[in-house]
């Protein structure tokens, strides 16, 4: 339970160097796709989305069932009642994160559509793709906790990190694609999106936390 655990760091303090690494390298996957498929609709396909999309799959209904998990409804729905519960329990820094992670990432994934202006067939916009944002922004709401309670080292915390995520993720992007929603480089986007959100966050909360203590 979070509540047996005192308010402390969300991340070892050895995972942080390698942490902002990741948030860095998230930074760059996504500004880098974001020039490369600005103004671009089906003809400025890459080669991976060429290999990957394929005409739309024909079970919707089972489609719509994997990526509920990334639906901006579900996302903050989760999110608040996480909010709520940890504030309750004393878990400050943990409700910070559970505000900032999916909350941040569903600004950008929904701000960095109509500035990178990629589009699909139908001309929707889908870059970065926010249910995979979502999803991922939730399972790594997970992972921190799972950090919280185990009390992990960093190799073990780097891990969790990147496979409750990954999951989640994966599971809702696949569902976009195989909708014609997405191609696979926005469903990237929105993972790196969700990384650097989520990671950062857990950083800048972590910094301003101690902080805090030594005034």
């Amino acid at each position: 339970m979070l509540s047996s655990r005192p308010d402390g760091d969300l991340l070892p303090a050895r995972a942080r160097p390698a942490t902002a690494a990741v948030v860095l390298l998230a930074v760059a996957v996504v500004a880098v796709l974001a020039v490369r498929f600005a103004d671009t609709g089906p003809a400025g396909m890459s080669a991976l989305d060429r290999a990957l999309v394929r005409p739309r799959f024909p079970g919707r209904s089972a489609l719509e069932a994997l990526i509920w998990i990334g639906s901006p409804p579900v996302v903050i729905t989760i999110a608040a009642v996480t909010v709520v519960g940890a504030f309750w329990q004393g878990q400050r820094r943990f409700a910070a994160l559970a505000l900032l992670g999916p909350g941040l990432t569903g600004l950008l994934t929904t701000v960095l559509k109509p500035v990178v202006g990629r589009t699909i067939a139908d001309g929707e916009l889908c870059y970065p793709s926010g249910h995979t944002g979502g999803a991922a922004a939730l399972g790594l709401l997970v992972a921190f906790a799972l950090i919280r309670i185990r009390r992990v080292g960093p190799a073990q915390a780097g891990l969790l990190l990147f496979a409750v995520s990954a999951v989640p993720a994966a599971i809702a992007g696949t569902g976009m694609v195989l909708l014609g929603a997405h191609y696979p480089t926005d469903v990237i986007g929105g993972y790196a999106t969700a990384a650097a959100c989520g990671l950062g966050s857990a950083l800048l909360i972590d910094v301003l936390a101690r902080r805090g203590r030594r005034s």
